[in-house]
């Protein structure tokens, strides 16, 4: 700011010592907007002529003296004071320290000395402002964001949270400062249930920046539990690329999470109704080939056996019509097994098994433990297809030389496992697989489960669904 643009208030008893300063600051292209002679008089002017600078005597007439004065001067309207005073002993210098001057002129003083300090002071003013109004920039920007921000030392104690951080963790920014950010921040993992998980996982260095782990729930100050998520970790650097703390953003994902659930559960609902019609549907063609296509081949056979004379021809359109009948049995039978009307899910399940090893000299060995006798239709359905899905794929894929099959009922969850010692699924070949996986995922979602996938090239393929047993009641 330049002399010829600059404005300034003299505060003086003296009306000598304001007539000369008037004349002398004037003389180098200052505004003088007039003098006055008591600090009353002073804090009626400046909010009205916005002075850019207060020259101030610390001895005035009135009640106040020239250091209450500016210190009223400073919290109100930030302008810069510069004293000029006689009095330098060390009670009022360490009185007027308090107020924040941009300078101190003690009486008689030459007029260069004035024109230096206010030269500095205007400066110094000028620079603090731009900063001060960067910072406010900054923290309007921060306080208005709907993002928890929170800062830390480096000993990772509060900083800093903005308002969004505040609501969330419970805690006001005067309770939380310097406080340990783990006292602050309490956390655990909702999906591996950890407890205490620490929000800072990234080392404070130039360039480093990370994530805290998804599915976290933040614990208020009040116990209220809040997912959150889209979290960044990042450190706060000074000007010369040293580490200062460390900067947390994350978001409240309780809405997100909700339209999720939501979502999901309309999509399950979805695949249910699907899944169940496909299921009706497989009923209805079993019973037409049972009912209608196998009566109209054992007809057509005992006519057959008439009809033809020849003895040997009829041997062997005997034997087709069997092999015929005995294949729409076997289709009529894997579309909709007889046995879900009559028995419980083990069995049907270890007859699974049986027919399998069978027909395909597979060694498959089948446990079950306290499996319930009585479930729902639809879900007893449902396990038996992720069985029958599951065992087709490590007969065609595996290799292997023996799967094992458990149907277990522990801790109030029914676990069905199935197990082989094949040469795993190949993570480039899991693509290929993917309308099984995703039909067996859906079943067990439906039931609500979950299902497991482990492969391993050494110790082959594990799939494990798990259904708590309150789902399954009829």
């Amino acid at each position: 700011m330049s002399s010829s643009s600059s404005t300034i208030l003299i505060v003086e008893d003296s009306f000598i010592v304001a007539l000369h300063l008037k004349a002398t600051l004037e003389s180098e292209g200052y505004q003088v907007l007039g003098s006055c002679n008591s600090a009353e008089e002073a804090l009626l002017i400046i909010p009205q002529k916005k002075p850019h600078l207060v020259l101030m005597d610390i001895m005035l007439n009135g009640i106040m003296d020239g250091v209450e004065a500016a210190a009223i001067i400073n919290k109100k309207y930030k302008t810069p004071v510069i004293y000029i005073s006689a009095l330098s002993d060390k009670d009022t210098i360490q009185r007027a320290k308090l107020t924040q001057p941009y300078g101190f002129l003690t009486k008689p003083f030459e007029d260069r000395e004035i024109f230096t300090v206010i030269e500095m002071a205007l400066y110094k003013h000028s620079i603090e402002s731009k900063l001060s109004q960067s910072e406010e920039r900054y923290f309007s920007t921060v306080n208005s964001i709907s993002d928890a921000v929170i800062t830390v030392n480096t000993e990772y104690r509060i900083s800093y949270m903005n308002p969004s951080a505040q609501a969330m963790t419970g805690w006001p920014l005067a309770e939380a400062m310097d406080r340990p950010l783990a006292e602050v921040m309490l956390l655990y993992n909702e999906e591996t249930s950890e407890q205490g998980v620490n929000p800072a996982q990234c080392i404070i260095g130039i360039g480093a920046t990370n994530r805290m782990p998804e599915n976290l729930v933040l614990i208020s100050k009040h116990r209220k539990e809040i997912p959150i998520g889209e979290s960044s970790l990042s450190p706060m650097l000074d000007e010369d690329g040293n580490s200062i703390g460390l900067i947390i953003v994350f978001k409240d994902m309780f809405d997100k999470r909700q339209h999720e659930r939501l979502q999901k559960e309309v999509e399950l609902k979805r695949t249910a109704a699907l899944i169940e019609g496909q299921e009706k549907e497989r009923a209805r063609i079993a019973k037409d080939l049972h009912d209608g296509l196998g009566q109209m081949l054992n007809a057509i056979k005992m006519n057959a056996e008439l009809v033809v004379i020849n003895t040997d021809h009829a041997n062997n359109l005997s034997k087709l019509m069997d092999e015929a009948i005995q294949e729409s049995v076997r289709i009529s039978e894997n579309l909709m097994p007889a046995k879900f009307r009559d028995f419980d899910l083990s069995t049907c399940i270890r007859s699974l098994c049986d027919q399998i090893s069978d027909s395909t000299h597979f060694t498959i060995s089948y446990a079950s433990h306290r499996a319930p006798k009585a479930i729902g239709q639809l879900h007893k359905v449902n396990f038996f297809r992720i069985a029958q899905e599951a065992l087709t794929n490590a007969i065609k894929h595996s290799d292997a030389k023996k799967i094992t099959v458990q149907l277990n009922d522990e801790n109030n969850m029914l676990r069905l496992s199935i197990e082989d010692d094949g040469m795993g699924i190949p993570y480039s070949k899991i693509s290929k697989r993917q309308n099984g996986l995703i039909n067996m995922k859906e079943r067990a979602e439906i039931m609500g489960g979950k299902l497991i996938l482990e492969t391993d090239p050494q110790r082959g393929t594990h799939v494990l669904v798990e259904v708590p047993t309150q789902n399954l009641t009829i």
